[in-house]
């Protein structure tokens, strides 16, 4: 019975060192819907280390392209998304370079990272991207993964406080 209460325990722990650290690692994002030949919403404020989504919603093709060259989506069809991470604090001015009078920010506030952000495309559509008529749906990595981390461990102190009850016990049933 102790050997088995030992092993729960055990694992339990194990749970929390490999999954605590994946739960809290995600990043907060955020989604910037293309429709309508606009950026909706037109303005983004986030925190550094925010990534950035952009889906296209629209008919037609777009880009999404900084002012001052950090990054540049090159052609997105109609389903396809851009994604870029914001490490450091500054106001990003991005425009569509196939109709130049797309034009919005991105502003990242607070102490920044590192000087650089990461960029990835994906091909495929975002459907999840949208609720409502071309709304965007932002979400954010932080409550709920530290819910995870929290519920984890609980987990893992109750499985160690009964290893100690249980211990006890049979310390002193012996």
């Amino acid at each position: 019975m102790t050997k088995t209460v030992l092993r729960l325990a055990a694992l339990s722990l194990v749970a929390l060192v490999l999954f605590a650290p994946t739960a809290g690692a995600q990043g907060k994002t955020t989604t910037v819907s293309i429709k309508d030949f606009a950026f909706n919403p037109s303005n983004t404020t986030v925190s550094p280390g925010t990534t950035v989504t952009w889906v296209n919603n629209d008919q037609t093709a777009h880009t999404v392209t900084t002012n001052d060259g950090a990054f540049d989506s090159g052609t997105l069809q109609p389903g396809q998304s851009f994604s870029f991470a914001f490490d450091k604090a500054g106001t990003y001015a991005y425009h569509c370079n196939i109709h130049p009078t797309m034009t919005a920010t991105v502003t990242v506030s607070g102490a920044g990272g590192s000087s650089s952000g990461s960029v990835s495309a994906s091909p495929s559509a975002t459907a999840s991207a949208t609720t409502g008529p071309g709304a965007p749906l932002p979400s954010s990595g932080g409550p709920s993964s530290l819910g995870v981390v929290a519920a984890l461990a609980l987990v893992a102190l109750g499985a160690v406080a009964l290893v100690f009850v249980l211990v006890r016990r049979g310390g002193a049933a012996s």
